[in-house]
């Protein structure tokens, strides 16, 4: 059973390394991402690229608490632990796609950029991927008869 929690600390500490790498990035490409209008911007600690730094910084130590409470072998501890570790890579996990998502909104919004996500996220895709029926409106084109009349035949 250790090895497995061992194993699983390092593949959490892995996948988060590379996760933070990827956040603090997209904290910075949205904070240099140019507004209409703006002049100078104000550095503060709410800025995009501050709070995720800050973010990470504290990501790691409770990482570290989390994993050094699946040593001492209690199951309270062992359970708290893991809770603790599932919790903060879930939390990376959500803060990459909402820094993704922003992103995306940012650059669809700036002269119709091409989007990061592609076209994954078109409506009808996601619905069709779990057989969920797509409600999609109809556009009427005014070369369209709408009503159609049956020609009768004559002899």
């Amino acid at each position: 059973m250790n090895e497995i929690l061992f194993f699983g600390v390092i593949f959490g500490g892995i996948f988060s390394l590379f996760s933070s790498i990827i956040l603090v990035h997209m904290g910075r490409l949205i904070d240099r991402f140019p507004t209409e209008h703006e002049e100078e911007r104000e550095r503060c600690i709410w800025s995009p690229r501050e709070f995720t730094k800050y973010a990470v910084m504290l990501y790691w130590p409770v990482y570290i608490v989390g994993a050094w409470m699946l040593i001492p072998g209690t199951r309270i501890l062992t359970v708290s632990g893991i809770a603790t570790l599932f919790g903060l890579i879930l939390f990376m996990v959500t803060a990459i796609i909402f820094s993704i998502a922003t992103y995306n909104l940012m650059r669809a919004k700036n002269k119709g950029a091409p989007s990061l996500m592609g076209g994954l996220l078109k409506q009808g895709r996601f619905f069709r991927a779990f057989h969920l029926p797509v409600q999609v409106r109809k556009e009427y084109s005014p070369r369209q008869t709408k009503v159609s009349h049956s020609a009768t035949v004559e002899e």
